[in-house]
């Protein structure tokens, strides 16, 4: 049994036009607007003359005033002179000889003996020279701080602190007395 499908869409009733509104009033509003503001501008555009003209009296006061002012610093530079202290000299002086302290890179801090020991050994990998050191607080807590060093010269801990810093490991620098 085949069925007429077509005749039974024709058999519905013709659908009836949509109305549109007009867009008359849209128009009409839109003209009344157009010609309110092209009688207003020319009454706004007399007014910014006198705006613009107080701008260009105040640039001209502050040209004034600045070609009034005069700097001293250019001469009196040249006539001071300066005296730096040698540093190799006051410091010796001040301070007892670096002999005595060595520096430790310590990097990082832990609770957990296990967590310290991967740090040392990852350091270890990096080819620095790490151990961990156990520290007791007061109130029964115990610390393992993984230390890097020590170093005998500034440009070695240099190094070791740049290692450290490629590696996203923070490090603080310790000095300790021998």
């Amino acid at each position: 049994m085949s069925q007429d499908y077509a005749k039974r869409n024709s058999s519905r009733g013709k659908q009836q036009p949509v109305k549109r509104a007009s867009a008359l009033p849209a128009f009409l509003l839109g003209t009344i607007f157009g010609v309110v503001l092209t009688n207003l501008l020319p009454s706004l555009m007399e007014k910014a003359p006198s705006a613009s003209a107080t701008v260009q009296d105040v640039t001209e006061t502050v040209k004034t005033e600045a070609s009034e002012l005069q700097f001293d610093f250019y001469t009196l530079l040249k006539k001071t002179e300066i005296i730096v202290p040698n540093n190799e000299s006051s410091s010796s002086d001040n301070q007892q000889p670096e002999d005595d302290f060595s520096f430790l890179l310590q990097a990082g801090s832990f609770k957990i003996a296990k967590d310290a020991d991967s740090r040392r050994v990852k350091l270890l990998l990096l080819n620095l020279n790490a151990k961990v050191e156990r520290i007791d607080l007061g109130n029964g807590e115990k610390w393992h701080r993984v230390l890097v060093g020590p170093f005998t010269d500034s440009s070695s801990m240099s190094y070791a602190r740049t290692k450290l810093s490629e590696n996203q490991i923070d490090s603080l620098l310790l000095k300790r007395k021998l």
